[in-house]
């Protein structure tokens, strides 16, 4: 078994063909994550007692219900390429999943699947992928739906580019020293992707706020914010060229990172996505929207979430 070990967190108890395809995407997505690290996989599956116990609370049932998943597990680890180590788990899933993130040999990666689930519906239920976000100070890889349905060609690639979401500021500085080090090992080439968006609305919305009204100054500010913009990520490129990553940029002015034709259009031709996160509350992301979780349901590649301040 190698050193290096990725942990892969998935749910073994598939009950229709949609929970089956994520899986199966899961599978294919860190195999090929593993080969270019050179790394094993932890494959850890949790029993959830609220949701997925026996109905009979007898030695016996729960023997049986244990050793059904124990054989599950094993059943899905020989799905992957490289060596698997199994891991079962009850409790709380994302309690347990931060728990292996924790450890004193950490996995260098987690990876995870999702449903998507939204609203109240994502509120009440809660989602473990969210959750471990929100928590973790190692990356956690999410494949979202739709690139759960693109996993094939994921694992079909040979070079692996990695786009990098960036704010330009210190939220996204742990993502892009991650996108960094994760190309450098495997000879990727990285892809610099910043909007304009969110500076203009900050811009404007602290300009009404102050004064009342907007500056008359407006558009000689927004040309500073972009003159800057372009400043900044120009040092950012020339940062990863030195340290022998190729490594190109866009910006956009009309769009956030997470509106899908935008982003999707930047991500033609890249393996997976790098950003980072502030892990806000659950509440606020739940009616409000997150730049991250928005990136994940739209994204045809898997995003890789750093937190900010890992």
């Amino acid at each position: 078994m190698p050193q290096r070990a990725i942990l892969v967190a998935d749910d073994i108890e598939n009950q229709n063909d949609s929970d089956k395809r994520r899986s199966q995407a899961i599978s294919i997505v860190a195999s090929s994550v593993a080969q270019q690290l050179k790394a094993g996989i932890d494959l850890l599956y949790v029993e959830d007692i609220k949701t997925d116990s026996p109905r009979e609370f007898d030695a016996s049932h729960i023997y049986a219900w244990h050793s059904l998943h124990q054989k599950k597990l094993e059943e899905v680890g020989g799905r992957f390429t490289v060596p698997v180590r199994t891991f079962l788990k009850s409790g709380s899933p994302p309690e347990q999943i931060l728990k292996a993130l924790r450890a004193r040999a950490a996995p260098e990666l987690v990876v995870m699947g999702t449903r998507g689930r939204k609203g109240m519906e994502r509120l009440l239920i809660g989602s473990v992928a969210e959750e471990v976000i929100r928590h973790a100070r190692r990356p956690v890889m999410v494949v979202g739906p739709v690139a759960q349905e693109n996993a094939q060609d994921f694992g079909a690639r040979k070079q692996i580019d990695v786009l990098v979401a960036t704010d330009l500021g210190k939220n996204s500085r742990a993502a892009e020293l991650y996108a960094l080090s994760l190309a450098k090992r495997i000879g990727a080439r990285v892809f610099l992707f910043h909007c304009l968006g969110d500076s203009y609305r900050t811009i404007i919305r602290d300009s009404s706020t102050a004064a009342g009204w907007l500056p008359l100054n407006l558009d000689e500010i927004l040309t500073q914010i972009r003159d800057d913009s372009s400043r900044l990520i120009e040092q950012k490129v020339r940062f990863f060229q030195s340290r022998g990553v190729p490594c190109d940029y866009k910006i956009n002015e009309k769009y956030d990172v997470a509106s899908s034709a935008v982003y999707q259009e930047s991500e033609h031709g890249y393996s997976l996505a790098v950003m980072g996160t502030h892990g806000r509350n659950m509440l606020l992301e739940a009616y409000l929207g997150s730049t991250a979780r928005e990136t994940i349901l739209n994204s045809s590649i898997p995003v890789i979430i750093v937190h900010s301040g890992r």
